[in-house]
């Protein structure tokens, strides 16, 4: 067969140029030689090889989906939880015991509104430090990142599934 016979387009995979010969038709089935993964030949305005079975793509999606449904969960805690501003708490109840016990004030309304106002300041103020220089940010932003690839992927997949569909 001469070789002017036969056109040159890339795996859908590993991207090598796979040869397909003039006598496979639009639809008919070719084995990439390097991954052995099985495309279809499409034959329109130029050659292009989609993948021939979408089975796998679309499990590779559930798979996806379920990625994404469980980053966005993961991130949602992590933006909604106290962390360490819950100890805020702890600090009040020690600020009002100090100041029973050491500097002998009065149990009362006015404790009270001042301890109530330590835990607040203190949770806000822990809370800020958590999130701009400890493990919270740290922790969204790698949830983040995640997030994104999976839904890059998602899209991805998405794409190569309708392109083997069209065929």
């Amino acid at each position: 067969m001469p070789p002017t016979d036969a056109q040159n387009a890339p795996c859908s995979y590993c991207r090598s140029e796979i040869a397909v010969p003039a006598q496979y038709a639009h639809g008919d089935h070719i084995k990439c030689g390097s991954c052995g993964t099985k495309h279809k030949v499409v034959r329109g305005d130029k050659l292009r090889l989609v993948l021939a079975d979408a089975a796998p793509l679309r499990e590779a999606l559930v798979h996806n989906d379920q990625l994404v449904t469980r980053l966005e969960g993961e991130l949602s805690h992590a933006r909604g939880s106290f962390g360490l501003g819950a100890n805020g708490v702890g600090i009040a109840v020690i600020f009002a015991i100090h100041q029973l016990a050491v500097k002998d004030a009065a149990l009362g309304k006015a404790l009270l509104i001042e301890a109530v106002g330590v835990a607040v300041v203190s949770g806000i103020l822990l809370e800020a430090a958590n999130y701009l220089f400890l493990a919270k940010r740290k922790v969204m932003s790698r949830l983040s990142a995640e997030l994104e690839e999976a839904r890059s992927e998602g899209v991805h997949l998405r794409q190569k599934i309708r392109e083997a569909e069209r065929v």
